[in-house]
C-alpha cells in the first residue's frame, strides 16, 4: 500500500466518522428503511472508501458514488456560503475551513472513479436516485439541520444539483484521463 493510498484511506475514515457524527442523533427520528437517506457525505465518502479500498470496478456503482460526491460535496459548500454568519461565525470558523477543504476534495476525488463508457439509463437512474433523496430531505425531514431562512433558493438549488452534478460528470469524463488522475489511480490502487 502506497503512502498516498494509506493517508487517503485515513482521511476517508477520520472524514467519514466525523461526518457520521454530525448526523447520528438523526438515526432515531427515522425507521431504519430511512437511514440511507440521512448521512449524506459520510455516505458517498464510505463508499468511495470501499472502491479505493476493495477496486470495486462496477462503471454504475462507480458513477453513482462519483456524481454523489460531486452533489453532496457542492450542496454543504452552498450552504456554508448562504449562512456564514453561521459557519463561520467565532465557535465554528476553524472546522468551517476544514470542512470546505475537506467538501472540495470529495468534488475533485469523483474524478478518480468516474468510467470513460457511461450509458444513458444510468445517467437517468441515478438522477432519479438523488431526486429521491430530495424528496426525503424536503418531505420527509432527512435533511441535515441548517440555519433557517433560504429555502426558497436551497430546495430548488439542490433539485437543479440532482441532475448538474450526474451531467457535470458525464461531461468530465474525459478529465479522468488527465496525469495527475492516472497517477492519483495508480497511487490508489483504482483500476481505469
Amino acid at each position: 500500500m502506497t503512502i498516498v493510498k494509506v493517508l487517503f484511506v485515513v482521511f476517508c475514515f477520520v472524514s467519514f466518522f466525523f461526518g457520521y457524527l454530525s448526523y447520528k442523533d438523526m438515526f432515531g427520528s427515522f425507521g431504519a428503511e430511512a437511514w440511507v437517506f440521512i448521512p449524506d457525505c459520510p455516505l458517498y465518502v464510505a463508499l468511495l472508501l470501499l472502491v479505493v479500498l476493495f477496486d470495486i470496478k462496477n462503471d454504475g456503482f462507480r458513477f453513482l458514488v462519483g456524481a454523489g460526491l460531486i452533489k453532496y460535496g457542492i450542496w454543504t459548500l452552498m450552504i456554508f456560503a448562504l449562512y456564514p454568519e453561521y459557519y463561520f461565525s467565532s465557535p465554528y470558523a476553524a472546522q468551517t475551513t476544514i470542512l470546505v477543504l475537506g467538501h472540495a476534495l470529495m468534488v475533485l476525488s469523483s474524478l478518480i472513479l468516474v468510467p470513460k463508457k457511461v450509458d444513458a439509463r444510468l445517467v437517468l437512474l441515478v438522477v432519479c436516485w438523488f431526486l429521491l433523496n430530495d424528496f426525503m430531505d424536503y418531505w420527509a425531514g432527512t435533511a441535515p439541520l441548517f440555519p433557517d431562512g433560504h429555502m426558497d433558493f436551497v430546495v430548488p438549488a439542490t433539485i437543479a444539483l440532482s441532475a448538474l452534478s450526474v451531467f457535470a460528470l458525464y461531461e468530465l469524463r474525459h478529465l479522468r484521463d488527465l496525469g495527475i488522475m492516472e497517477w492519483l489511480r495508480m497511487q490508489l490502487g483504482v483500476s481505469k
